[in-house]
Order: structure tokens, then sequence, then C-alpha cells
């Protein structure tokens, strides 16, 4: 298989993951949404304690696996869940707060006067906006939870716009970053390759506007399921990845949660169309990488291949890597080298 993982390990770090610098900036947005919580939700709930250990992040921004937007209308989210005490949400009177209650006590307590747009009420969150009109646009979600405890322990429940739903913050997070490491464990890289090769593949779905595919909930799923042993190689671990998944969707188009394996899978239907989608356009892309095969595969043919997979806008253009030749090897080959580990500080893996 022609040799283009340089080329693509570049792609990935300048293109596809989010820089330090950049996610040091959303941090310090949500780390001021905290300190306004923590300094006035206390003057609407009297006997409430909070302080930075009542947040749990969650979503991909947690999780390490959040990429570069491509298109204006993208933004990036960030989850910062909030959990309270049961017992400490009482109004000045002791009564208990009903969930609108606290919906509202929190929106009104991100509010200010800087923001060109205020904060809103949204199904399961309160939702704090920035940057909308810019490559930088993005929003902090504060999902609100509640906790108490059982017979079976620890209970915590979501607020959503009308009753309080039982559900964990941390879950995904957890069964994520065990998965890294113990991938890890294993095989050296193989956690930290998972990590990339959902990077990857969220890149290869939003690479068109007009392809309705999975969120990155499903994707992030599939990865899992379906990642291939440790390849040195990107490129091979990427096209082992795209094979096993084509295999995998054309057998089951269900797609289970694996961090919540007694809840009910995260497709509606046995044919969800945004799944069906991903399937075709797998199909689409492995006909393109077929080249990669050919002894006689040039330098342009690899170039066009991989361009059609990510749309690189012109990132692969600039192609005079003299490590990039055709090798004649085999998909499951792997050809050794010293990988350079670019997670850029990522706390996981």
């Amino acid at each position: 298989m022609y040799d283009y993982s340089n080329k693509i390990e570049q792609f990935w770090y300048e293109k596809v993951r989010l820089s330090d610098s950049f996610k040091d900036k959303l941090y310090k947005h949500r780390k001021s949404n905290r300190d306004r919580l923590i300094s006035r939700l206390p003057e609407s709930i009297p006997n409430l304690t909070i302080n930075d250990n009542s947040f749990k992040p969650q979503g991909s921004m947690a999780m390490q696996t959040i990429i570069q937007t491509r298109f204006d209308e993208e933004e990036y989210d960030i989850d910062d869940g909030i959990v309270l005490q049961k017992s400490e949400l009482l109004n000045a009177y002791g009564s208990e707060l009903l969930v609108g209650d606290i919906r509202t006590i929190v929106l009104d307590s991100l509010k200010d006067n800087r923001f060109k747009r205020q904060p809103e009420l949204k199904t399961n969150c309160v939702r704090v906006f920035y940057a909308e009109d810019d490559e930088e646009k993005h929003h902090v979600d504060f999902p609100i939870y509640r906790s108490f405890s059982n017979s079976d322990g620890e209970v915590r429940e979501l607020a959503n716009d009308s009753s309080w739903v039982i559900s964990d913050p941390t879950q995904v997070n957890s069964w994520f970053e065990n998965e890294v490491i113990e991938r890890n464990k294993k095989v050296d890289g193989h956690g930290s390759q998972m990590r990339k090769l959902v990077h990857l593949l969220k890149r290869f779905c939003r690479s068109r506007r007009e392809w309705d595919m999975p969120n990155g909930m499903k994707l992030t799923m599939l990865v899992a399921e379906t990642q291939s042993s440790f390849s040195y190689r990107i490129d091979v671990a990427f096209r082992n990845l795209l094979i096993n998944m084509k295999d995998r969707l054309e057998k089951s188009k269900v797609i289970n949660n694996l961090a919540h394996p007694d809840r009910p899978p995260i497709t509606k239907t046995l044919n969800d169309y945004n799944v069906c989608e991903l399937l075709n356009k797998i199909n689409d892309g492995l006909i393109e990488l077929h080249i990669l095969d050919d002894s006689k595969c040039q330098p342009e043919d690899a170039k066009k291949a991989w361009d059609w997979i990510f749309q690189s806008d012109g990132f692969f253009d600039n192609d005079d890597d003299e490590n990039n030749k055709a090798l004649g090897v085999g998909l499951a080959t792997s050809i050794p080298h010293n990988p350079v580990d670019h997670r850029g500080g990522g706390r996981f893996g």
C-alpha cells in the first residue's frame, strides 16, 4: 500500500485536532462561567455548596475527541455538567425548588451585560454563546444535575425542561478513558490511536456540507467497536478502520451505547438514514483508496485519493515528502518506525 502516513499525520496535527492554544481559550471561557455560578448561585439558593468540584466536564471536549470546524455554520460545543446536592436545593423558606426554578436560577446567574447574545434555556442545559460570526464560534452548555444517595448508592438526575431524569454525567467519559487506557496497556499506542481515528473519521464525515452523517457519539462507538490492531502507519490504520466498519454496518446498522450497555441502542431504527449514508460514503471512499494498492501508484494518485477522503482544502498539494513512496505491502502490514505522539497535552491516554 502506498505510504501516505507522514502527510496524514501532518494533516491531523495541523488541520484536524484542536491546538493547545485554542483549547486554552475554550477552557478560559468555561472557567469564567464556572466562576459566575460559584459566586452567584448561593445568592439565590442560600444553603447551596458549590465549588470547582461541582462541575463534571462531558462530551467530545472532555474525551479529547473534538476536532476543528470546517464550515462557518459549525460551532464548537463545550459541555460542563454542574452537580448540586438535592438536599440543598431549597428556597429561602426551606421548600424544595422545582426543576423549572433551578433552571431559571442557573440561567440568570450566567447572564452578563458583556454578552452580545444572552444565555438561553435548552431542553437539557443552559447554553452560553461566544464568537457567533467567525471560525471560533462556540458555546458552553451547562447541564444541571441533582445528586442524592439511596440504598443503591449515589444517584444523579438531569434537569430537562419539565422533570428530573436519571443520568450520569461522567459515564461516557469514564468508559472512553478506560478504553484508551486498557488498549494502551495491551499494545503501546493502541488506545491513543483510537482517539486519533475518531478525529479522522469525524473529519471524513464532516468533509462535505451536503452529507448527512451520524453524530460524534455514534461515530465514537463505531470506532471503539471496529478498530483494528495497532499500526505504526496511520494511513493503514484508518483504511483498516473503514474496511472493518463497512463489514460491521453491512451486517447491522444498529449502534449500541457501549458506555451504557443496559440502555437501548443510540440509533432510532434498524436503518437510520444517516447510518445508511455513512456506509455508502465508506464504500465510495474505499473505491477511491483502491489505487493505493497498485504498484504503479504515483504521489499524485495517492494525493487525489486521500484528498477525496478528507477534502484537505489544498493541504495535500504541498506533497514533496520523500517518504511517501510505493511500498507494495498489504493492508495488515505495519511499517516500524518511531511514532510521534501529537496528542497536544490531552489528558486521556
